[in-house]
């Protein structure tokens, strides 16, 4: 055994037999910018088979698994000023359209790494037949993406049910 194996604690040397990048450990320990490098956005794409049914102008909320209730409770008396690049009005488009945009603003937001998004969607009360597709095509979204914790119906300050407000993954 030499001078250098005799000097080092025991701790020292299990590390430097671990593949561990300690490094890396402490530079996410102390919140510091992530590298956008690692980060891989995966696209939502999603069925737009039933998205002209009945609007039922109805609240909604999602969360992943292990998010807690208090999180959506949260969410629906948010008091936050959005920025302009966190914010998608998804009016006018066709849901081709928007779902393309809602993956870029997603992916945007994911590598700057924000955390409150707030996406207009509309009602649909000015929809022929009642109907909310562009809504729906929200909701659904939402529910398959891997990147949002969580969302729920925005309250009347930033548009009620005619808009969504999210939590992104960091």
């Amino acid at each position: 055994m030499n001078n250098d194996q005799k000097d080092k604690t025991e701790f020292e040397k299990l590390l430097e037999e671990s593949d561990l990048d300690i490094n890396q450990i402490l530079r996410d320990k102390s919140g510091k910018a992530i590298s956008n490098e690692n980060k891989n956005y995966i696209s939502v794409n999603v069925s737009h088979d039933d998205l002209y049914g009945e609007n039922l102008n109805t609240e909604f909320s999602h969360r992943q698994n292990g998010i807690q209730n208090k999180i959506i409770h949260d969410l629906k008396s948010l008091k936050y000023k959005f920025r302009h690049s966190e914010i998608l009005d998804l009016h006018g488009l066709t849901a081709n359209e928007a779902e393309v945009e809602l993956n870029s603003f997603i992916k945007e937001n994911y590598h700057n790494s924000s955390k409150y998004l707030l996406i207009i969607h509309g009602k649909g009360s000015n929809n022929k037949d009642n109907q909310a597709p562009i809504k729906k095509l929200v909701e659904k979204f939402i529910i398959n993406s891997v990147h949002i914790l969580a969302a729920n119906s925005a309250n009347k300050n930033y548009g009620g049910f005619g808009a969504t407000v999210l939590i992104l993954k960091k």
